[in-house]
């Protein structure tokens, strides 16, 4: 009942935003489980056109607040752990759908026990959109970016 609540005070757009978000984070964490991570990378960056844009307009900074909002309300409420990786995914397919330009980089880092970690987050312009809790600790290993035409119009 309280979820239908919550619902309802959001607009048409935002609920089917999240429900994006999470059908999208289903098909990636189902995905990663069953195909090899760089398969769904090639995948997913074949297009890709170098580097990304160092700037990001106020548009498409607005897009990808509303993006990670949609991403972060569907992993609170989901049943599985969405890890970082899924997440990136989501968030750089949802983008590229709506004509923004964005950076997925991976990184890795020593635990103190001397394990590597890894941790992939996802930037517009300068900014970190999607997975930027501790991003700071990684060492980056390998980006994919996107860049976007702009019109001059």
């Amino acid at each position: 009942m309280r979820l239908s609540r919550r619902i309802g005070r959001r607009g048409p757009a935002e609920v089917l935003l999240a429900a994006e978000a999470f059908v999208l984070l289903a098909f990636f964490r189902v995905g990663l489980a069953v195909a090899p991570a760089h398969t769904i990378l090639r995948a997913m960056t074949r297009e890709c056109m170098g580097v990304g844009a160092d700037e990001a307009t106020a548009r498409e900074m607005a897009v990808a607040l509303k993006v990670r909002w949609a991403i972060e309300a569907a992993v609170r409420r989901s049943p599985v752990k969405l890890v970082c990786f899924p997440q990136t995914l989501a968030a750089y397919a949802m983008l590229r759908r709506r004509g923004v330009a964005s950076t997925m980089v991976y990184g890795v880092k020593r635990s103190a026990e001397g394990e590597l970690t890894a941790h992939m987050w996802l930037s517009v312009g300068d900014r970190i959109a999607v997975g930027g809790e501790g991003s700071g600790e990684f060492a980056e290993v390998r980006r994919w970016s996107r860049k976007v035409v702009r019109s001059m119009l």
